[in-house]
């Protein structure tokens, strides 16, 4: 139906000046009024979508989730030897390596700061890390040698979201002292440990 076209066509547009007004002007200034200047349109076009800026970041994080997702969906799938370096290759996908990946670390520690007082920003969290847990789990358990028992396969998942976390909010608050090259090296001696072959339960 030609209405409910127009409609996604909107909604796309908004989307893409909502990560326009992040990534050219940062987090502070996603306004209602940024992102319908951005879009070409008015600011009531905008509330139609989007009734405050909660729901824009939240948006910013739907978004942030889509493109991270997108780009491991392209990724070769690993299989035996190939498990680990499939398992490095999705993992890095959280780590602000590059420009994109940075901006996307930005929008998600600021929407963990707001998850702390909106419960309904912190279901959607808990919903879409679930799901990043749910991924980790599959791909550490194919690149385990020693086929963990489920409590020690979770415990080396958290592990591993632990260290991607960490690595994150570190190399945004202060980049110059976690550039890409020590993120990396940093995983591997992650993905070292959780994986090691005689590793004690």
């Amino acid at each position: 139906m030609p209405k409910q076209v127009d409609h996604e066509e909107r909604r796309e547009a908004i989307s893409q000046a909502v990560w326009h007004v992040v990534s050219e002007s940062g987090l502070e200034a996603l306004t209602l009024r940024a992102v319908a200047g951005a879009a070409g349109c008015t600011t009531g076009m905008v509330t139609h979508y989007f009734s405050d800026k909660k729901m824009l970041l939240a948006h910013a994080r739907t978004e942030m989730h889509r493109r991270m997702a997108a780009r491991i969906d392209t990724l070769p799938a690993g299989a035996g030897a190939g498990a680990r370096d499939t398992l490095c290759a999705v993992a890095e996908q959280a780590l602000p390596l590059d420009r994109e990946r940075h901006l996307e670390a930005v929008v998600w520690s600021q929407f963990l700061l707001t998850t702390r007082h909106d419960p309904a920003l912190l279901a959607e969290h808990i919903r879409s890390h679930a799901s990043w847990i749910r991924r980790l789990n599959a791909l550490v358990r194919a690149a385990c040698p020693d086929r963990p028992e489920p409590e020690a396969l979770n415990d080396r998942v958290r592990s591993l979201v632990a260290c991607l976390d960490g690595l994150a909010l570190n190399a945004v608050t202060d980049p110059d002292a976690y550039p890409p090259d020590l993120q990396r090296r940093v995983l591997q001696t992650q993905l070292d440990l959780i994986l090691e072959r005689n590793r004690s339960q």
